[in-house]
């Protein structure tokens, strides 16, 4: 089956009856519908939000505690 479709592909021309059969069909194309991706797409915009709230909440943190002592009282 493989040679046949190494022929079939190579271009060159088989003896009668020798490639006869169909070479195999591709993979089907899935399609993901609009409503899975809108999905999809609110999830990772979701998540990417509390991740990068959560860092800077630590980054805010670090520079706080940074310039503690430059804070001057009236």
């Amino acid at each position: 089956m493989s040679d046949c479709l190494i022929k079939a592909f190579s271009g060159c021309a088989c003896p009668p009856g020798e490639c006869a059969e169909k070479p195999t069909t591709p993979a089907p194309v899935t399609f993901v519908s609009w409503r899975i991706q809108a999905i999809a797409c609110l999830a990772f915009g979701f998540l990417a939000a509390i991740v990068s709230a959560a860092w800077m909440e630590t980054q805010f943190k670090t520079r706080d505690l940074r310039n503690q002592e430059h804070v001057s009282w009236k």
